[in-house]
């Protein structure tokens, strides 16, 4: 191989590669009221930084409050649609296509929502509420949740009765602690405490038989749901269900 031959193939060789170009990232849209097909997403900025300087996102969603400006995590908002009949819809599963907004899951917030009309003020058209709105969130949120205890069960992650929720708690597998409204005082009380003791959350807004109609069982008092992602989706129903239920 020539001289020249070789220092070419050096030159091509050890030539340092051009850096990638960082990806543009398109903003999130400051509307609060959106159509249903636009999905933001949400980045620190327009652009990501090189490779070596790049940080863990965090895919926790996040939306615009329509009556209080604030940026909330989702699962501390409640999403709201405007249905073809110009009435206004609590979609609590997220699902329901059409125009929408997000208001944070506080009575007090929904209160005002309602006052104010935002709802119409976001839609700029006439919209109609429903006169009975914050008792179809508490009853939608009640009942989401207890088809989330009857999911537990049927993914594994749910022991009923009290022995094996006595053993479920003292081992620390259970991550949530569900005891009818009706069950002895007793036996609820033992339970409680061993719960309270590891600072486990304690619901107990169904009776006996809610319980086991919604997990195909007879005389269901005391459930223990499994640490993870199904005990945490419980979690945020019931959280976000007492704040539409406080006054505070």
């Amino acid at each position: 191989m020539s001289p020249a031959a070789v220092a070419m193939f050096n030159f091509q060789a050890f030539r340092p590669k051009p850096a990638t170009p960082a990806i543009p990232v398109k903003q999130q849209q400051s509307d609060l009221f959106q159509s249903e097909t636009i999905t933001p997403a949400v980045f620190e900025s327009s652009s990501l930084p090189p490779y070596s300087e790049r940080k863990t996102m965090n895919l926790l969603k996040t939306s615009t409050c329509a009556v209080t400006g604030e940026t909330l995590p989702r699962n501390q908002m409640i999403r709201f649609v405007i249905s073809p009949d110009k009435k206004v819809v609590a979609d609590l599963t997220g699902k329901l296509p059409g125009q929408f907004l997000w208001i944070t899951a506080n009575r007090a917030t929904l209160k005002k929502a309602i006052w104010r009309n935002s709802f119409a003020g976001q839609a700029r058209e006439t919209v109609e509420i429903p006169d009975n709105l914050l008792e179809t969130i508490e009853n939608g949120l009640l009942k989401l949740s207890l088809q989330m205890v009857s999911l537990a069960k049927r993914s594994g992650d749910l022991t009923f009765g009290f022995s094996r929720a006595d053993e479920a708690l003292r081992s620390h597998s259970a991550g949530v602690y569900v005891v009818a409204q009706d069950s002895s005082e007793n036996g609820r009380e033992k339970l409680e405490r061993l719960a309270i003791h590891q600072d486990l959350p304690v619901i107990d807004f169904w009776t006996s038989a809610e319980l086991s109609a919604a997990i195909g069982e007879h005389n269901t008092n005391h459930l223990a749901i499994a640490k993870g992602a199904m005990a945490q989706n419980i979690l945020e129903l019931i959280t976000k269900l007492n704040s539409v239920k406080s006054e505070a």
